[in-house]
């Protein structure tokens, strides 16, 4: 179990590094196949059509940004000597769980449950028809979808904390200060990224 959440202890550096770009470039290619892209941070849309490259400067700025931010706040609140790497790579691994989440898009139950709740609740789109079954589908990849978020949260604040040895409330506030700030310019940057490939949604 502690692997899971915490499998920085036992890997680390370059070796961090190169899993977690390999996971990155994954985690888009599996959402271009499935047609799931991450918007900022944490977001998770479907949507089929986009251009490879647009999901995976999503993933990459994603990490990039997080990182950054996260390694800058360890240089100036961390007693320790921080490592560039160690701080990039683990990061990096911790968007694992988003690459599960981007298989959810091969089933069709997310994009209807999504059409439906638009015409029911805001009369946006078409009537769109969803069987019990697709329903309980959907409730069942949201959660999962949710789950896997949450792992994802856990998978940065362990690697921030192992890589940066930061403790208790420097450790706590500036992780939650970051994640907001990130997830807040990683939107940002994806809807530019959207634009400059004239990328729109109907």
């Amino acid at each position: 179990m502690n692997k899971l959440i915490n499998p920085y202890k036992y890997i680390a550096g370059w070796e961090s590094f190169f899993i977690g770009l390999g996971i990155l470039f994954a985690t888009a290619f599996v959402g271009y196949m499935s047609g799931v892209h991450f918007p900022d941070l944490i977001s998770v849309k479907t949507s089929s059509g986009l251009p490879f490259i647009v999901i995976l400067a999503q993933s990459i700025s994603n990490w990039l940004v997080l990182s950054a931010l996260l390694y800058f706040a360890g240089i100036v609140l961390s007693p320790s000597s921080i490592r560039f790497i160690d701080v990039f790579g683990t990061q990096a691994m911790a968007r694992f769980p988003y690459l599960l989440v981007a298989s959810t898009g091969f089933s069709p139950a997310l994009e209807k449950f999504g059409k439906h709740i638009m015409w029911s609740a805001l009369s946006i789109g078409e009537p769109t028809d969803l069987s019990s079954v697709e329903l309980t589908t959907a409730i069942i990849l949201i959660i999962f979808t949710l789950l896997s978020t949450i792992w994802l949260i856990t998978l940065a604040f362990n690697a921030f904390k192992v890589s940066t040895n930061l403790k208790e409330a420097k450790l706590i506030i500036s992780f939650i200060v970051i994640f907001i700030v990130s997830t807040i310019i990683t939107g940002f940057i994806s809807n530019n990224i959207l634009k400059a490939f004239n990328v729109t949604f109907s």
